[in-house]
C-alpha cells in the first residue's frame, strides 16, 4: 500500500471512478462556478467557490472577510451564485459548513438541514443543507 501517492496516482483514482459512475449514469457536466467580490481598492473580500454536475449546483467554500461580513455579501454571492446555477439548468443546491461557521445563514437563505455529523471536531457539528431552486 502506497500512504503517499503522487498527483498522477491520484488522478488515476478519481478518472477512474469517474470513468465508472459515467458508465451507469452518464457525465456529471461538471462545471466549475467561481464568484469573487472585490473592494474599491481591487482587494478580495470575499468569494464562492463550487460548481455543477448532474442538475446540483454543490458550494465548496463560501467566504467573507471579518470586517465584511454582515453588509449582504455572502447574500448576494448566494443568490448569484443560485441564479447562473438556474441558468445552468440545476434544479438543487448542497452545501456543508460547520457549527461554528454558517449553519443560520443558510437556513435565512432557505436551505433546509439534511444530516448532521456529530462531535467534528468534538463538540461541534457538520451540518449537510439542501435547498430546491425554482425557475423565476
Amino acid at each position: 500500500m502506497n500512504r503517499h501517492p503522487s498527483e498522477a496516482e491520484t488522478d488515476y483514482i478519481r478518472e477512474s471512478l469517474n470513468q465508472f459512475n459515467c458508465a451507469h449514469v452518464g457525465d456529471d457536466g461538471h462545471t466549475p462556478l467561481h464568484l469573487i467580490e472585490y473592494d474599491a481598492d481591487g482587494s478580495i473580500i470575499g468569494g464562492l467557490l463550487g460548481g455543477t454536475y448532474w442538475g446540483w449546483l454543490y458550494i465548496d467554500i463560501l467566504w467573507v472577510t471579518e470586517d465584511h461580513r454582515r453588509h449582504g455579501i455572502g447574500s448576494r454571492l448566494l443568490t448569484d451564485a443560485e441564479k447562473e446555477a438556474m441558468r445552468r439548468g440545476c434544479h438543487h443546491v448542497h452545501v456543508d459548513t460547520m457549527s461554528w461557521q454558517a449553519p443560520a445563514f443558510y437556513q435565512k437563505h432557505g436551505y433546509e438541514v439534511i444530516g448532521v455529523l456529530p462531535d467534528i471536531p468534538r463538540g461541534n457539528q457538520k451540518y449537510l443543507l439542501m435547498k430546491a431552486l425554482l425557475a423565476e
